[in-house]
């Protein structure tokens, strides 16, 4: 055979060799059960996001929410009693000044079990993206606070710290909790120059407690890394690069759901570069033995804008594109995802589009959607919400959220 199923091997493997020690830490999978789940507040319109996802959490799910300082504790604790949730609900932890990661998933912890079943956190590198070094209008000592939030975490709650050189993004690493790890080589190698494929495999297998890699290529045309964010000609977007939770999400531990434009849909370029990059991932996951379901993705909502070298992201975009000027206008894409999804004790959230007024073809793609997630998800309820207060940040409600095993 061409290729060694990787699934298959995980699984005879772990039949096969009873006296293999277990791993001395383990990343479980979503679908496991929570303890609880953490958000952090940004102070900007796509908190709206989060509080409908409190609101509709399922009651076995218990709420973190980081502030940095007691005065934004009151006014979380303020709003959410204005909105009807429960004190008993959540809780709000004053993690110190400086606190402003709204992505907890990349930048802050991530919650891991050792052999004995004792929770841990995990304190990767941090780089911002792979952009420490060249950030535009960002404090050094507000970069620092965010490499420390895990271990500050870790520290508050009494739990063991276990420390990687490596750059590891809560949203760049998705497991199916039998020993296989999914990941993007273009998120990977970008994030951690001078590491070997082989020393970086290695070091995944270590805090992660995999058994088994299966490196992605790409992501989608419109989760461009923010530094080189054109898609084509003059249309332009802010990402993360290609994190995996955009577009390829297990659902068990041998089927995994990849977003899929249609071929109706391949006249848009950023749709015809995503579906050539879909179907190199999905010969990738194939190869690995794994069952691919296609998801379908957004309608394409495109938005003008009009450059201004006075705004920092603008300024950056104009240095590195001189074909463009201040004042020109432009076309930018959010990065929109039916599959930034989060999945808790009672239910699962799916990023839902369409509204009174937009089109069928939206309303339709929304139901497909939550149709294709039922069955595979039958004792949780499906819950629609509309992230796009957050997917102009660059992510989705998934990347603005944090599992916390129990």
């Amino acid at each position: 055979m061409k290729n060694t199923a990787l699934v298959a091997f995980a699984l005879l493997a772990a039949c096969s060799s009873p006296k293999e020690e277990p791993p001395a830490y383990r990343l479980p999978p979503e679908w496991e059960p929570h303890e609880a789940v953490w958000f952090t507040y940004s102070g900007t319109a796509a908190d709206t996001v989060l509080d409908k996802v409190v609101l509709a959490m399922d009651t076995a799910t218990r709420v973190v929410c980081a502030a940095d300082n007691d005065s934004l504790a009151a006014t979380i604790v303020m709003r959410w009693d204005s909105l009807g949730i429960a004190r008993t609900r959540y809780r709000v932890e004053v993690m110190g000044e400086g606190l402003y990661a709204p992505a907890v998933r990349d930048a802050g912890p991530i919650f891991l079990r050792r052999r004995d079943g004792s929770p841990a956190v995990l304190d990767p590198d941090w780089n911002y993206y792979g952009d420490l070094e060249n950030l535009v209008g960002t404090p050094a000592h507000l970069l620092a606070y965010e490499d420390s939030f895990p271990r500050m975490l870790a520290r508050r709650m009494g739990l063991p710290v276990v420390h990687s050189d490596l750059v590891i993004e809560g949203g760049a690493v998705e497991v199916n909790g039998a020993g296989v790890l999914l990941q993007v080589e273009a998120v990977t190698m970008q994030r951690n120059p001078g590491w070997s494929r082989d020393s970086m495999e290695h070091e995944l297998k270590r805090v992660l407690g995999v058994r088994d890699i299966i490196w992605l290529k790409e992501g989608p045309a419109d989760d461009m890394w923010y530094l080189e964010p054109r898609i084509h000609g003059r249309v332009f977007n802010q990402g993360t690069g290609g994190h995996v939770d955009e577009f390829c999400r297990f659902v068990n531990d041998s089927t995994v759901l990849l977003a899929w434009p249609e071929d109706d849909e391949l006249a848009d370029p950023v749709h015809a570069v995503a579906r050539h990059r879909m179907e190199v991932n999905e010969r990738i996951l194939q190869e690995a033995g794994l069952h691919v379901l296609h998801a379908p993705v957004p309608v394409l909502e495109y938005r003008g804008l009009i450059l201004d070298s006075l705004k920092d992201h603008h300024a950056r975009l104009l240095a590195r594109y001189p074909e463009v000027q201040h004042g020109d206008s432009v076309r930018q894409l959010h990065a929109a995802s039916y599959l930034n999804l989060l999945i808790t004790n009672g239910c699962v959230f799916v990023p839902a589009y369409w509204h009174e007024g937009l089109s069928e073809e939206m309303r339709i793609k929304d139901e497909r959607m939550r149709k294709l997630l039922r069955p595979l998800f039958s004792g949780r309820r499906i819950v629609p919400i509309d992230p796009r207060a957050i997917n102009r940040f660059g992510g989705g409600m998934h990347c603005w959220t944090q599992q916390q095993p129990r």
